[in-house]
């Protein structure tokens, strides 16, 4: 299957968004390995006139990341994008960085600030300018894209660690990353390494080679393929800079004592479509450096001009595997060495397990791992830690990213531990539809027929802490809501509604819908005018919001529209 073909079966997305913004959202999801399009979309797509050449804006907390866009889809066949739409990505950057508050519109002004006083705060390293769309790549874009990674990186010069990429995104490169979802490996090229093979073993599913490789290759590599040579490792090369002491270190040894860097060196691991043994020299089909990524970035940087690679030589042993189970597994215990705050650590985890096997029974598909996910009747644990955490009550938590979540056993247990995919499906359902409410606004926003109280609504959903929040609000006002008392630890669908023989994932997120309506709205008036970040931080506060907003339910509860809601609820 094509990327277009996998991108136009999305109909529901197309539906909402339209072809374009359906595309950049689609795409940017594969890129940012990000499972739900949905939810990214609601979150990140600016939308409506004047958005200042920012067409998307997604800050990512978890891998410190920013990432700005400018989206473009042709109907009809071109040899290549509008290079002045690459161009207006230096208007979105001035825009992102320095430009007045005051003159950016009402919907931007929070995330851009967000994004700012991340950047302040030395939260982000690296800020990513990309140019999407459906056509050839070109030498015009690729020259305009240059310019515009000089002239941020100029403007940020003294914001030490912190890395502008300008990368364009067109067919050929989307229908890569779209193929390497399964191979794991990006750079698909043959690559003659000038080593031969000294030692060889293999398993039922692998084969591997042990070599001696020059530093000289290894820079090579780097510098022809950059980042699409980590495609397969948890994370990319991290940078030279003070923040990043071991990374400057292993580039010193490579230049002042390049003789001894084999002992002083861990050596790396490259994953491998291929392996044919030469007389001399060793042939890859396609590389991914899965282990070793800062000692290849590192030997990358080195000046030539000044030091001499030709004694530096790395410990390389190659994997060769086609078998994808078994790739997440050989990637996966060659970086556990390493601090990785990931939750690809727990997908063979025996509650994982168990979660996957009550979804199975329900007839939902469950997935442990990491990966963008074809279907919207798909979820997947990346997708529901966050509002489960959330919806306990600690919305803050929930709000410092997934990474946070499962950055340590203590964390990971109090989110998982004994919840039952019932519960899991039922937060997981109420998060969507806020995510569908943004969505909605938006488009009504965009047409003009949006009123004052739903301007309010989206003025608070554009905050990136909001959404957590309100997860949070419906949890503690459901009792209310359902008029009888509930555990917000163990509450979910029904057995009978939740079995996907009765209800699909897109039916249970609507039968949340006026729930949402009805609290947010009484949410939007209550803190109107009221400054929503510090209130957020204030348990008091929040107290006195939910007990408000409680009484006014209570009072009104006879005239809400809920449907089956009720008779689809019920402990776990």
């Amino acid at each position: 299957m094509t990327y277009e073909a996998a991108f136009h079966a999305n109909t529901n997305l197309i539906d909402k968004l339209g072809t374009g913004n359906a595309h950049l959202a689609w795409t940017l999801a594969l890129y940012l390995e990000e499972p739900d399009v949905a939810t990214l979309a609601s979150e990140a797509l600016t939308d409506g006139p004047d958005d200042k050449k920012i067409d998307f804006i997604h800050l990512d907390t978890d891998s410190r990341r920013l990432v700005f866009a400018q989206g473009y889809r042709s109907d009809t066949k071109k040899e290549a994008a509008p290079a002045n739409k690459a161009s207006d990505l230096n208007t979105a950057a001035a825009w992102l960085v320095s430009g007045d508050l005051k003159d950016i519109p009402d919907r931007l002004q929070p995330i851009i600030q967000s994004c700012r006083t991340a950047i302040e705060n030395g939260d982000v390293e690296t800020i990513e300018l990309l140019y999407v769309h459906n056509l050839p790549e070109s030498v015009n874009v690729a020259r305009e894209l240059q310019t515009v990674q000089e002239h941020l990186q100029k403007v940020l010069a003294n914001r030490s660690g912190l890395t502008v990429i300008a990368r364009e995104l067109g067919a050929s490169k989307i229908e890569s990353l779209f193929l390497s979802q399964d191979s794991h490996i990006d750079v698909k090229d043959e690559i003659i390494c000038p080593s031969k093979v000294q030692f060889s073993a293999s398993g039922q599913k692998w084969q591997a080679y042990v070599l001696s490789v020059p530093g000289a290759w290894l820079h090579q590599l780097f510098l022809k393929h950059g980042e699409a040579l980590f495609s397969a490792n948890y994370r990319g090369f991290l940078g030279i800079s003070k923040r990043r002491r071991i990374n400057t270190g292993i580039r010193a040894s490579a230049e002042s004592k390049p003789r001894d860097f084999w002992v002083f060196n861990n050596g790396i691991t490259l994953l491998t479509g291929g392996v044919k043994q030469e007389k001399d020299t060793t042939r890859l089909t396609g590389v991914s450096i899965i282990n070793g990524a800062q000692t290849t970035g590192s030997i990358g940087s080195v000046d030539l001009s000044k030091y001499d690679l030709r004694d530096v030589h790395v410990l390389c042993r190659i994997i060769q595997c086609s078998d994808p189970e078994t790739i997440t597994e050989v990637v996966k215990f060659n970086n556990t060495q390493n601090e990785i705050l990931t939750w690809d650590q727990y997908s063979s985890d025996s509650e994982q397990s168990r979660i996957e096997k009550e979804f199975e029974t329900l007839g939902h598909k469950y997935s442990r791992k990491r990966g963008v996910k074809q279907r919207a009747d798909q979820i997947s644990l990346e997708e529901v830690a966050q509002p489960v955490v959330a919806f306990s009550g600690r919305y803050a938590e929930a709000n410092r990213g997934k990474n946070r979540i499962f950055e340590s056993k203590q964390n990971y247990t109090s989110a998982f531990s004994g919840r039952k995919a019932r519960h899991i499906l039922f937060v997981y359902t109420l998060a969507r539809a806020i995510d569908e409410r943004r969505i909605e606004l938006k488009k009504k926003s965009n047409n003009g027929t949006i009123i004052s109280l739903e301007e309010d609504q989206l003025g608070l959903l554009r905050n990136l802490r909001f959404k957590y929040f309100l997860v949070a609000v419906i949890a503690r006002t459901l009792e209310v809501i359902l008029g009888q008392k509930i555990n917000r630890e163990t509450i979910g669908f029904t057995e009978d509604a939740a079995s996907a023989s009765k209800n699909s994932i897109l039916e249970l997120v609507a039968t949340w819908s006026s729930i949402v309506e009805c609290v947010l709205a009484f949410v939007a008036t209550h803190l109107d005018g009221k400054d929503v970040v510090r209130l957020m931080d204030d348990d008091a506060e929040v107290d006195k919001i939910v007990k408000t907003i409680e009484g006014i339910i209570y009072a009104t509860r006879n005239n809400l529209s809920l449907g089956k809601f009720p008779e689809m609820v019920a402990p776990t």
